[in-house]
């Protein structure tokens, strides 16, 4: 299923507002359970899958944290209630990346009326990630060739090198990336006053806007039951 990247947007902006305002279990879980139904909409199955087995997991640390000392229980259940808040977020956030290309937040975004400063640095920051991603890969497999990859060995005896040998490469070729992907962004026109042109041409259906509307106002209706301004 698609849906118009617009109602993506706003989406993302609801499910963040409502996930860390509903910060107790219960609640927070319902809205997690929303978002699943979405990116399974989506076509995101396997992720929805993934995102649950580790959010069950959490949940059940929670569940057995009695038996855990006091004081590596507070500190570790800081840690799990700042994750499962944010399992929403990075669930429909990927959902988001994977089902929307580049070109359509773009475009998305000129539809919206975004300034053009925002559009362009939003653009350049989406080609920037997964090209470091890559990046990260080749300086780990460079690592391992030389015998300093991340392995128990190595963190133990020699982690000043490690560090060293991940971070001055990485760094490098950040920065050349940075460079070539505003380089490359100027070339396009990205930057060009003129009234942007695309082959992307986005319209909202009757579908977009009744998918949106139910959803929408699941996760409203989340927010208000949490604010207690409508009882069970």
């Amino acid at each position: 299923m698609k849906l118009d990247v617009r109602h993506k947007f706003f989406l993302l902006i609801l499910i963040s507002a409502v996930a860390f305002a509903a910060k107790d279990v219960a609640y927070g879980s319902i809205v997690f359970v929303i978002v699943c139904l979405l990116s399974f909409l989506l076509g995101q199955g396997k992720k929805v899958v993934k995102f649950a087995g580790v959010y069950v997991f959490l949940l059940l640390f929670v569940a057995f944290s009695k038996y855990v000392p006091a004081i590596l229980s507070s500190m570790i259940l800081m840690v799990v209630l700042c994750i499962r808040m944010c399992m929403p977020i990075m669930l429909y956030g990927q959902t988001f990346l994977k089902t929307t290309p580049v070109s359509e937040m773009v475009t998305g975004l000129y539809a919206m009326k975004m300034p053009r400063a925002f559009v362009i640095t939003f653009a350049v920051a989406m080609r920037f990630f997964p090209t470091v991603k890559e990046e990260v890969s080749h300086v780990r497999d460079a690592m391992s060739l030389r015998g300093i990859g991340f392995t128990l060995r190595n963190l133990r005896l020699r982690p000043a090198i490690v560090f060293e040998g991940f971070i001055t490469p990485l760094l490098v070729r950040a920065s050349t990336i940075a460079e070539e992907l505003s380089a490359a962004s100027i070339t396009r026109g990205l930057d060009n006053p003129a009234p942007r042109t695309a082959f992307i041409k986005l319209g909202i259906t009757l579908k977009d806007i009744c998918l949106t509307l139910i959803f929408a106002a699941m996760l409203i209706f989340v927010l208000l039951f949490r604010a207690n301004v409508w009882r069970w």
